[in-house]
Formats: C-alpha cells, structure tokens, sequence
C-alpha cells in the first residue's frame, strides 16, 4: 500500500503519508484502517494528508469521496498536502461536499504553522520523519 498512517501527535493528529501511484481500492483500504485512529474523546481529531511524495492517481470523484475524514465525527481540521494545484483543488471540492472544515497547502510546514495557529493547546508540532518501504 502506498501509505503510512500513524499520530503526529497521540489522539490529537493523524499524520497519512502517501507516495506512489494511490488507487481507488488503496484508499478504501486507507479509510478502514484509519478508523482505528478514531478514538471518541473530549479533543476534534485532526487529519493531515500528505500527498507531496504521490506521483499519481487512477480514481474518480466517487472514490474521493469516501476520503477517511467523511466518516470522522469529531472531526477538526482536515489537512490535504500537495504541490499540485489540481489536487488541492480536488480536496477542497471534497471537503465542502463533506460539509468539513479543511485547508490546503503547498508544503506540510504551512499545515502544521496553520494548525498550530487555530489550537493553542495542541504542543509544537514538527514534520515527522517521512520513510516509507520501497515497492
């Protein structure tokens, strides 16, 4: 699978890291494997996704739809990474569709300057180390 999930910060922030060419059928598989990072607490749960190592995709607007952050209930901030305009463009579609609140950015240090700037009580947030297996 051309993704990693894990916390950026422990029940706070869910950190997807994707790479490679990301199928339909990868991202249903990303969307059930993150509802274990979905803990009912007293915090909204933020997501950032970080498609700035994705070199393409095969999906439709169907499969963009069923994104994990649609099934998040306490849902904060739904964070989309890309260099590329067009897919940015693409997630804030899907994020109004989802009736989310959500941001995009070119670079995942403005993603984490923005989340940091709407939650005071989140702790200073680093990029976490991005390595992945081979395919």
């Amino acid at each position: 699978m051309p993704y990693t999930i894990s916390w950026l910060v422990e029940k706070r922030i869910v950190y997807i890291h994707t790479y490679g060419l990301l199928t339909g059928e990868e991202l249903v598989a990303q969307n059930l494997e993150i509802q274990k990072f979905v803990p009912e607490h007293e915090h909204l749960l933020n997501i950032i996704t970080d498609g700035t190592d994705t070199t393409g995709t095969n999906m439709g607007l169907r499969d963009l739809q069923k994104t994990q952050f649609s099934t998040v209930d306490n849902l904060g901030w739904a964070i989309y990474i890309s260099p590329s305009k067009m897919n940015r463009f693409f997630a804030s579609v899907i994020t109004q569709l989802s009736q989310k609140r959500g941001r995009q950015f070119a670079t995942l240090d403005e993603g984490l300057k923005f989340l940091q700037d709407m939650d005071d009580t989140l702790p200073p947030l680093t990029a976490p180390d991005k390595t992945y297996a081979a395919e």
